[in-house]
């Protein structure tokens, strides 16, 4: 296994694990560690992604997106192609919000 698979997988459960903790108290999930954690692990590069995932942030932070969707398909891309995992990211959570919130992103 190499050292980067593991740092990678450890930023990746800290961050959940801080989300999660936040969630079952009651408490508004924290943005910023979830927004640090999606442009880390997707790997956003160019200006339009850093947008993008700063958008996601603000709609988990009004609650318009549940934080368990956004996780669940941030481990989705991430599995799917590890080296830039960005465009699944954006692509099925467009297709998601859309459909089962009708949000367009």
């Amino acid at each position: 296994m190499k050292r980067r698979d593991v740092l990678t997988g450890l930023i990746g459960l800290t961050g959940f694990l801080t989300i999660s903790v936040a969630d079952r108290h009651g408490q508004a999930a924290d943005v910023a560690p979830l927004v640090d954690q999606l442009k880390a692990g997707l790997k956003a590069r160019k200006p339009a992604e850093h947008l993008f995932i700063e958008q996601v942030g603000n709609l988990v932070k009004e609650r318009v997106l549940p934080v368990s969707m956004v996780l669940g398909i941030f481990s989705y891309a991430r599995k799917k192609h590890s080296r830039y995992p960005f465009p699944y990211f954006q692509q099925a959570l467009r297709i998601r919000a859309e459909k089962e919130f009708g949000v367009k992103l």
